[in-house]
């Protein structure tokens, strides 16, 4: 099973980007992955569906898509950790954690979510959203294998 990042736009924060690759190495090589999406760098709307067809277009049609949205269903960590366990015992494809942009995600994209995901009820910028979901990832996998996860 594999887990893919998905965001719209690239990371421009260089320690940003570093401190999240951090957290996603210290997980077993080859599980967690990152990848893009063009940001629309247009008006709100039509940013909003650019950016939601470029994100369509990345999933497979076996793919589990969990939407990160302020409106989300929210975990403490070891229930977030047992629910990506059991993702991934039965997802039939990847799960793919997608992460929009400034202006949300188009209609087309919440329709085909399988599970929304708030990482808190406040708004952060994107770059932040995935750092703090290649903690989380990082954490979860950490309470799965039975290691300490708080220290």
């Amino acid at each position: 099973m594999k887990i893919l990042i998905l965001t719209v736009g690239k990371l421009k924060d260089k320690r940003v980007s570093s401190l999240a690759g951090e957290y996603l190495a210290r997980v077993r090589p080859g599980l967690v992955s990152a990848e893009s999406v063009p940001d629309g760098g247009r008006a709100p709307e039509e940013c909003v569906e650019l950016e939601g067809r470029e994100i369509l277009q990345k999933l497979r049609p076996r793919d589990r898509l969990i939407l990160l949205g302020e409106d989300g269903n929210t975990y403490g960590s070891e229930a977030f950790a047992a629910m990506l366990s059991r993702e991934m015992e039965t997802a039939p494809g990847r799960i793919v954690m997608a992460i929009g942009g400034p202006w949300g995600v188009s209609a087309a994209v919440r329709a085909r979510a399988d599970l929304i995901l708030s990482l808190s009820p406040m708004t952060f910028p994107h770059e932040l959203c995935f750092l703090f979901l290649a903690e989380q990832l990082y954490r979860a996998f950490s309470i799965l294998k039975g290691a300490k996860y708080h220290h």
